[in-house]
């Protein structure tokens, strides 16, 4: 039986508007590789060639919109680089040295959003991770299931979160993977 495993990277920000599309498929573009040839970064999508076992994983890290209000224009772009995801020049209260007393009450753990990270196969969630987060900070998530895959199976990453964000680009914080287990199957 031939070997079946692939990893994904996203290599580029995906700009996320809660109130547009509750819900989107992560777009991983690019390979790092890909055994048997069955994941298609220009769809993001993992189909199998074999039926079997399979253990996937999926990781997404999204920072919040640093603006107040979720209808500023559309000319304005979101974007979060900050010291928690390895970049630069960001100005989300996480990230600030010094914050206020004022301030920190006021992004107590009363604000907040919650956010979810689905393995999706044929069009339905499989499983799904959700949280809690401060509304103010960077968040990772991530997904691992062991599922019993079709040939021909569609396998995607859908997230959701209940603010306005960037799903960044960085290969240790936002990768697609899977590799199928020697069985019967």
């Amino acid at each position: 039986m031939r070997a079946s495993a692939f990893r994904a990277n996203k290599n580029t920000p995906q700009l996320y508007k809660a109130a547009v599309t509750p819900s989107v498929k992560v777009l991983y573009q690019t390979e790092q590789f890909d055994l048997a040839n069955e994941y298609n970064p220009h769809i993001s999508t993992f189909i199998p060639t074999e039926n079997g076992i399979y253990e996937i994983t999926a990781k997404v890290s999204f920072c919040p919109s640093k603006r107040k209000r979720d209808n500023s224009p559309k000319t304005q772009k979101d974007n979060c680089k900050c010291d928690y995801c390895k970049r630069n020049s960001c100005n989300c209260d996480y990230c600030k040295k010094s914050h206020s007393s004022k301030e920190k009450k006021r992004h107590s753990s009363k604000e907040g959003f919650a956010a979810s990270i689905s393995i999706n196969v044929n069009g339905d969630d499989l499983d799904t991770v959700n949280d809690f987060f401060g509304k103010s900070r960077p968040i990772g998530l991530s997904v691992t299931t062991i599922l019993q895959l079709k040939a021909g199976d569609r396998v995607q990453v859908i997230f959701s979160a209940g603010v306005n964000g960037e799903i960044l680009a960085d290969a240790p914080l936002t990768n697609f993977q899977a590799a199928r287990f020697p069985s019967p199957m």
